[in-house]
């Protein structure tokens, strides 16, 4: 009932932003990428479907790729030239191969260190809030002067004032910027990674008109009920979940917007969060049970529900939020299930393929984790964040069996805001009582 109820809130939304998902009948063919002088498979291909990212090959130089009649094929890889194919060139049946011409690259000498951060955003009038990296290039909230309030119903959230949006393209050149005509918490992005404003009475898409941003306003429960709950997508679907910082179990949810039609992936449960939600019932007195029950009736809920939301439950200062969430990697739909310690595989059927271990949990590092994992959308790979003092590092998480790849420390102290795109960090830093104002840096993983 939970998730039917989420998809008729979702429903008008997700159909605005699969226009161009849906478009046209997908066809999922296998691609092979091989040498064109040696005829040896070459793994770790980039392949995207116009613009957006489809995977990875594998070792045997294979990927399973959907696309559309008219759509374009980009082939990428570091040490071979990169291809663009329009997808009528595919063989009307069987494998798709395709030959990638080696780069022969004659370097410069350099000398071995630790590179410099370098800085992508600095302006002597402007601080930088909030960022965003996707395929347009970087997005900036900025301001003038610091003109920060904290939030009266959440005193965690930090409110913006006097904000403009800055665009930087992919050389990160200032292209176009215009003032955000309200308050605002920060910077979003939908299933498409496209930017999004989150304002304090309403939502912002973004446009580009000529040499113009444009701001569509829309309401903030629907970007809270809509947009948001939707991360990414994968042929003929959207997936998302229906979480909530106030229950300790949430649904993996897929959605079918020809078929009008909503699938569970999975359910991830914090069973002893549960277990301590149910218990509130038993404490309550005569009447507040009476009340609860009625409730519960009108509802169709639980009444152990209910009463843990009558007596506050998620208030409790040892009450900690739902943390799973999903990413898709490649042809793979991988579920972190945190409460569980293992990374469950899906395939894009939804049926589960097995899990492993989720080793920054068990393997000495548990207290350091910073409770966030970030995807490069880019690339598919996933990172877990690790704090200790003012120091941050990020560490990469291998989807085939958990285990992390080498430590990257960030070389400035306390960075906010940090992301991953194309390899690099990004994130916002100012050196301690200096006048410089809140940059952007990024620095290669």
């Amino acid at each position: 009932m939970k998730a039917a109820g989420m998809m008729m809130r979702f429903w008008a939304w997700g159909m605005l932003l699969l226009c161009t998902l849906t478009a046209g009948a997908q066809d999922l063919r296998l691609v092979q990428v091989l040498d064109s002088t040696d005829r040896r498979p070459i793994p770790e291909v980039v392949v995207k479907v116009d613009g957006r990212m489809a995977g990875v090959t594998d070792d045997d130089g294979r990927l399973r790729v959907a696309w559309n009649a008219g759509s374009m094929l980009r082939v990428e890889h570091l040490g071979y030239e990169t291809r663009t194919v329009p997808a009528r060139m595919a063989p009307v049946s069987g494998t798709w191969t395709m030959h990638l011409v080696s780069r022969d690259r004659i370097l410069d000498p350099v000398a071995v260190g630790w590179a410099k951060p370098e800085e992508v955003f600095r302006r002597e009038d402007l601080h930088a809030a909030d960022l965003l990296v996707n395929d347009a290039g970087l997005w900036v909230l900025a301001y003038e002067r610091p003109r920060h309030v904290r939030a009266e119903a959440d005193a965690s959230k930090e409110i913006l004032r006097d904000v403009r949006l800055v665009l930087l393209d992919t050389l990160f050149n200032e292209v176009v910027s215009c003032p955000v005509p309200e308050d605002v918490f920060g910077l979003r992005h939908d299933l498409r990674n496209d930017v999004v404003i989150e304002g304090t009475t309403r939502a912002f898409g973004v446009g580009r008109k000529g040499e113009e941003l444009v701001l569509f306003p829309f309401g903030s429960e629907e970007l809270r009920r809509s947009v948001l709950p939707w991360t990414d997508s994968i042929p003929g679907w959207v997936v998302g979940s229906n979480v909530e910082d106030t229950y300790p179990a949430l649904d993996h949810l897929a959605l079918d917007p020809l078929a009008d039609s909503l699938a569970r992936i999975c359910t991830v449960t914090d069973t002893f969060l549960m277990d301590l939600l149910r218990s509130e019932y038993k404490y309550m007195k005569g009447d507040e049970k009476v009340t609860a029950m009625n409730l519960a009736a009108q509802l169709g809920v639980d009444k152990e529900v209910v009463a843990a939301y009558m007596r506050g439950f998620s208030r409790n200062v040892w009450f900690k939020p739902l943390y799973a969430p999903l990413f898709v990697v490649g042809d793979t739909l991988l579920v972190f299930d945190h409460p569980r310690k293992r990374i469950r595989k899906f395939d894009r059927d939804f049926h589960e393929n097995g899990s492993v271990p989720i080793i920054y949990q068990a393997e000495g590092e548990e207290r350091l984790w910073a409770d966030r994992l970030s995807q490069d959308r880019s690339t598919g790979q996933v990172y877990a964040h690790f704090r200790k003092g003012g120091n941050t590092w990020l560490r990469a998480i291998d989807p085939v069996t958990g285990l992390l790849g080498p430590r990257h420390r960030l070389q400035h102290e306390f960075p906010e805001r940090v992301q991953v795109q194309g390899g690099w960090a990004f994130y916002i830093w100012r050196p301690r009582g200096s006048l410089q104002k809140r940059t952007i840096y990024r620095e290669r993983i």
